[in-house]
């Protein structure tokens, strides 16, 4: 959470947030051009990366579903254009069906990180209602680990 009293640490703060953000799209920017581009030392990036999972992070969001599904869209768009396909369109139909599928279906373990995560959020602001919330939580994910199996 931002502190309200030091607004250096809010600055800081945004900062190493928009420079995560940043890193994690682009797979091709290094620490250094991090550090070059939100002007803050070197070192600085290495601890943020360091601290907070950055390089996780990064290749969680290029692996995901959601931006391997992207990236096939932004295929089909390429070669509806006229254009020759960047990807083997065997390999993009198989990886197409295969993301429909994961679509279909989630990991029982991706659920429980994000109502964890819900948890954590909601504890933040109202502890009580978190506290309210958690065991529903729990009902929900119990529900779909049986839809599972």
């Amino acid at each position: 959470m931002l502190s309200k009293r030091n607004p250096m640490a809010n600055k800081k703060e945004k900062t190493r947030l928009k420079a995560e953000e940043w890193y994690i799209e682009h797979t091709d920017c290094t620490q250094a051009q991090i550090a070059e581009l939100f002007h803050v030392a070197p070192n600085t990036v290495g601890d943020w990366v360091r601290k907070h999972n950055w390089d996780d992070k990064r290749l969680e969001y290029h692996s995901s579903p959601v931006r391997i599904k992207q990236i096939l869209q932004d295929e089909f768009i390429w070669v509806s254009q006229g254009n020759k396909a960047r990807i083997d369109t065997d390999a993009l139909s198989k990886i197409n069906a295969s993301l429909e599928r994961v679509d279909r279906k989630a990991d029982p373990y991706v659920y429980a990180r994000m109502l964890k995560e819900l948890d954590n959020f909601i504890s933040q602001i109202n502890p009580k209602f978190a506290a309210d919330c958690t065991p529903f939580h729990k009902l929900f994910l119990q529900h779909r680990i049986d839809l599972e199996a």
